[in-house]
């Protein structure tokens, strides 16, 4: 689900700049059926703002997602195994936020860079990054990214938040670094193993597996 908020926010951006570069360099030339008149573009106001609206609504959707999964998680009362996440995912998750955070930034720069008029646009990047900034830092430094059972599901959250569900459920496997959930209407939900610290492994299992005993959803792979 994140991926595909990145990909719509960074196809808007795509879009944006070369109103940006028409407008900032003064070139007069037609795209997307306008005609750009360079400065004089009648309609440049209108479609930085839009594409600042379009771009903030997208970046609002990911962000009430993520903090979403970060508040249920960090409500550890509610469940009946909790943990954060390794410091192996920490890290990757954190290399992913910083890139993310990089871009944001050099999409408000180079937008400012050609001209001043896509100041909305880039406030909104700038306010992206503000709120990448304070979700990773909860998350990493406060441990604040975790996985969890509950007695109806796993739920976890770091960059993403995913709820596997146990209605439904016929077979769990682990194959390499990866456990499948395979439902009974085909669906198949993953995540990768080392998101659990090692020390935690046998203690998920566990409770997985009291949740969702063997007599009733088939184990493969443990």
């Amino acid at each position: 689900m994140n991926k595909i908020y990145n990909i719509w926010i960074l196809i808007f951006t795509v879009l944006t700049f070369p109103f940006a570069v028409a407008v900032g360099n003064n070139l007069d030339f037609t795209l997307f059926g306008f005609n750009i008149e360079g400065e004089e573009f009648a309609y440049k106001h209108f479609v930085f703002t839009l594409s600042a609206g379009i771009i903030f609504l997208i970046g609002a959707l990911r962000a009430s997602k993520k903090w979403l999964g970060l508040r249920v998680v960090r409500q550890v009362q509610r469940f009946k195994f909790s943990t954060p996440v390794s410091i192996m995912r920490r890290k990757r998750v954190l290399l992913y936020n910083l890139i993310e955070l990089f871009f944001y930034l050099l999409f408000a720069g180079g937008l400012l860079y050609f001209t001043v008029d896509t100041i909305y646009v880039a406030l909104v990047f700038i306010i992206l990054a503000m709120d990448q900034t304070i979700h990773t830092y909860l998350g990493i430094a406060l441990k604040g990214y975790r996985i969890g059972i509950t007695k109806n599901a796993i739920v976890l959250a770091d960059r993403e938040t995913k709820a596997i569900y146990f209605k439904g459920l016929k077979k769990i496997s682990k194959h390499q670094q990866t456990i499948y959930f395979e439902y009974v209407n085909d669906l198949v939900l993953h995540f990768p193993t080392n998101l659990i610290p090692e020390e935690e492994w046998s203690n998920f299992v566990a409770s997985l597996q009291e949740h969702v005993p063997p007599n009733r959803v088939y184990y493969s792979g443990f």
